[in-house]
């Protein structure tokens, strides 16, 4: 199994399944939900926000 380099001064999230390592780049805004099945992420949806900035 490879050893893999983790970037600590980047923000993100890994995943790591089976010794792959899959980064999840961070957005502006949004939500990410991983869905787990059997022990294993199977999924992860992203959703986004737009921020809609009111002037008075």
């Amino acid at each position: 199994m490879e050893k893999a380099t983790i970037n600590t001064a980047e923000n993100g999230v890994y995943i790591v399944q089976d010794g792959i390592v899959t980064p999840l780049k961070p957005k502006q805004y949004g939500q990410d939900t991983i869905i787990w099945h059997k022990g294993q992420v199977l999924d992860v949806e992203r959703a986004e926000r737009i921020r809609i900035k009111q002037t008075k």
